[in-house]
């Protein structure tokens, strides 16, 4: 992501730097709108102005990516992450980490942390929430007790996470009733990658094919005879485009190691990085360098590449008109700029991407 300058925003864009300081705010907008350029210019205009102002990102590597973009920025705020900030601010108000639910590590017991704020309430910055959906109704309830001033960027046609919340629910509990800031438009991917991305709407609520022009390169899909024949296909690719950014999203970690193994084997090691929340080793990418990412769909959230590779669509095995299914391709889809690829090798087409119509789809063999 190239952080624009003030003067190249748009004037949806520019709306958001016009909202008060104060108080407590919704932004919403579809995938490529500006979302997260413009959370980043919020928490910056906050610092700027002496308001001390944290932007909170639900992944760890779209805390990573925000991080990168903001580097001339981020001297004015903060960056971190829900589970870091929460963690952090209970540790450093309580002498204690927040109570958990006791259904997992990352659970909350959020009355009990309500009960908490009651008693004492702690010094909390301004908040700037990136991808707000993603985060639990609990989390907003504690904020309205905190009576913390707040501006959430969301789009709810991006809930892929399992703790989520609706824009509604978002404004209820901070008691929001004025209409929300929009952001309008895609201004990231080429017109037949925002057409087929827009096959997967649940609500289609945003206008999303405002912009760009046509690029005349459909998304294609392509049936392969095995996963090392369609990955010696992305190894040509790389080595043919040597400027581009590109991401290979996986649905699973085995997926991830078998593409990383691969690009290894032909000689594309210090081109790439691999991104795995729970492993140490490779819990921290390099956005100026190793254009080459290979990431999970679960931490795909805010990113963006000029090419996206999908070599294990056969996973996709549910009920494509299920709503969460639809939520995480479309989100999927908008990851990529200019060019789109998936990879299936099974003897029918997954179910996923079998109802596209062939406007929006190059079928092909490998």
């Amino acid at each position: 992501m190239k952080l624009p300058t003030l003067l190249e925003l748009t004037p949806e864009q520019e709306a958001v730097t016009d909202m008060p300081f104060e108080g407590q705010h919704i932004v919403t907008g579809p995938p490529g709108s500006g979302k997260t350029v413009m959370a980043i210019y919020r928490a910056w205009m906050l610092g700027s102005v002496g308001r001390p102002a944290v932007l909170i990102t639900h992944s760890n590597l779209l805390h990573q990516y925000c991080a990168h973009a903001a580097q001339r920025l981020s001297d004015q705020f903060r960056i971190t992450t829900f589970h870091r900030w929460l963690r952090t601010t209970w540790q450093r108000s309580y002498d204690k980490p927040p109570p958990n639910a006791g259904t997992g590590e990352w659970s909350y017991d959020w009355i009990d942390m309500i009960r908490d704020c009651v008693r004492k309430r702690p010094a909390v910055e301004h908040l700037v929430i990136d991808e707000g959906q993603d985060l639990p109704n609990g989390f907003y309830d504690l904020c309205s007790v905190l009576g913390v001033s707040i501006t959430v960027f969301a789009d709810e046609d991006q809930r892929i996470t399992e703790e989520q919340s609706t824009i509604a629910e978002i404004a209820t509990a901070l008691d929001i009733t004025r209409e929300f800031v929009p952001l309008e438009g895609n201004h990231r991917t080429t017109r037949e990658i925002a057409l087929l991305a827009s096959h997967y709407e649940v609500h289609s609520r945003h206008q999303f094919l405002l912009s760009p022009e046509p690029a005349d390169i459909k998304p294609r899909v392509t049936h392969w005879g095995s996963p090392q024949s369609f990955l010696s296909d992305v190894v040509h690719y790389i080595k043919a485009h040597p400027h581009l950014e590109i991401g290979v999203l996986c649905r699973t970690t085995e997926a991830q190691r078998a593409v990383e193994l691969h690009l290894a084997k032909h000689g594309l090691e210090l081109s790439m990085q691999t991104y795995v929340s729970n492993d140490v080793n490779r819990s921290s990418v390099d956005f100026s360098k190793r254009r080459v990412r290979i990431v999970n769909t679960a931490s795909m959230k805010g990113l963006e590449f000029d090419s996206v590779f999908v070599p294990d669509l056969d996973s996709y095995s549910e009920d494509p008109s299920g709503a969460d299914v639809r939520m995480r391709f479309h989100v999927l889809c908008t990851r990529a700029r200019s060019e789109l690829y998936f990879a299936y090798y099974g003897q029918k087409e997954p179910a996923i991407i079998a109802d596209v119509p062939q406007s929006m789809l190059e079928r092909h063999r490998g």
